[in-house]
């Protein structure tokens, strides 16, 4: 095997490392990085049949991400009682990823609990406490596949005006992830200490 040949076995093995990718924005990326290989290899051997093959996957990969970019998700949140099915089942099959990002989460009938939707699918769920105008976030948890910060820019940005119809002036939350404290702050959530407390801290204007 020659040396130019690594760049061939490198785009084969990025490519089926993009079907274990969890988020889309991932999964786009590796697979970009694997034509990208291949489309080198064939040029650099040269394999003109596969420099043909690959600039076609390529511009039908481009053509097709621009379209999803286009057509918007419908993403809803139903509000919903704290021991509901989809709830409780939810959160017992995520449990381990759940718990990573929220581990002092414990169910209460006080919650407020919301089913986030996209495009009809369970996409993930948002847990709650409401102390006269203030939400506090006890569970804000998105299933991997649906990770491309479009649900939490609708939740957090694009709707603050369903949380208002609730009297809720401030959104409130606790993190113990890096990547949650990431997603916070993208999210326009500010640091604050709270009774000597680090919080991230939303106001609804």
């Amino acid at each position: 095997m020659e040396n130019i040949d690594i760049i061939g076995f490198a785009g084969v093995a990025t490519g089926l490392l993009g079907f274990f990718a969890y988020g889309k924005t991932q999964r786009r990326i590796i697979v970009f990085l694997a034509i990208g290989l291949l489309l080198a290899y064939s040029l650099i051997r040269p394999i003109y049949p596969i420099t043909a093959l690959m600039v076609f996957v390529l511009i039908f990969y481009i053509v097709q991400i621009v379209k999803l970019q286009k057509s918007k998700a419908s993403i809803k949140l139903l509000e919903v009682e704290h021991d509901n099915n989809y709830v409780v089942e939810f959160v017992k099959n995520y449990k381990r990823d759940i718990y990573n990002y929220f581990p002092f989460y414990e169910p209460h009938k006080s919650h407020k609990c919301f089913l986030v939707m996209r495009d009809m699918n369970l996409a993930g769920i948002l847990i709650g406490s409401i102390t006269e105008n203030i939400l506090t976030i006890e569970v804000d948890y998105t299933k991997p596949i649906y990770r491309d910060k479009e649900i939490g820019s609708y939740i957090f940005k694009q709707n603050p005006g369903y949380f208002k119809k609730m009297g809720i002036q401030k959104i409130v939350a606790k993190s113990f992830h890096k990547g949650h404290s990431k997603f916070l702050r993208k999210m326009g959530f500010e640091q604050t200490f709270i009774d000597n407390q680090l919080f991230f801290v939303k106001n609804l204007d």
